[in-house]
């Protein structure tokens, strides 16, 4: 089933959660592997740019699916401050991973670079070379890959809590391929 019900979460919106997730991951992958003798540096930058507009286009995307789509009702077992927690985390996730990337572009265009998108395209800068932005802008992309590494930290704990502890179907309902009606 391609949209949400009630119940359980469909196939477009674990298809869009899943594949963000692994490409945040391959996102702290390459940036963590960059080594300043490597002859891999110059392609882990040009692919965490790339991945970067990737995720920039997906998480749009998946801000309006969340926006126009039913969402599934919350645990019955669930304290209410637990549904205003998660609702914070989530919206708080959503924001930066649309703010992240467009953080990334400016980072990039003020340090006078450009964006080669998979080899394929170059994206046009739309701001000048401006070292002042560009630590600014440098400072700000760290700040935010830390609370996105917290929140979902918090996320996949409070995912394991459902399972676990409280044995419901949170979780299931997002796992791929499985269905709870």
């Amino acid at each position: 089933m391609m949209r949400n019900t009630l119940k359980r979460f469909g196939s477009v919106t674990k298809l869009l959660h899943w594949l963000i997730f692994i490409l945040i991951i391959a996102q702290f992958y390459f940036v963590w592997s960059l080594s300043d003798n490597s002859p891999l540096t110059a392609l882990y930058i040009m692919l965490h740019k790339s991945v970067g507009f990737t995720i920039l286009l997906l998480g749009i995307l998946f801000f309006i699916w969340h926006i126009i789509s039913i969402k599934p009702l919350p645990s019955i077992t669930q304290p209410r401050w637990q549904y205003i927690t998660s609702k914070a985390v989530h919206h708080t996730l959503f924001i930066l991973i649309i703010l992240m990337p467009i953080v990334g572009y400016l980072l990039t265009c003020a340090g006078g670079k450009p964006i080669n998108f998979f080899g394929w395209f170059t994206l046009p800068c739309l701001i000048s070379k401006n070292d002042y932005l560009g630590s600014i802008m440098f400072s700000t992309h760290q700040a935010i890959a830390y609370l996105i590494l917290i929140l979902v930290g918090i996320h996949f704990l409070a995912a394991l809590y459902h399972h676990f502890i409280c044995k419901d179907n949170v979780l299931k309902r997002m796992f791929p391929f499985t269905s709870i009606e």
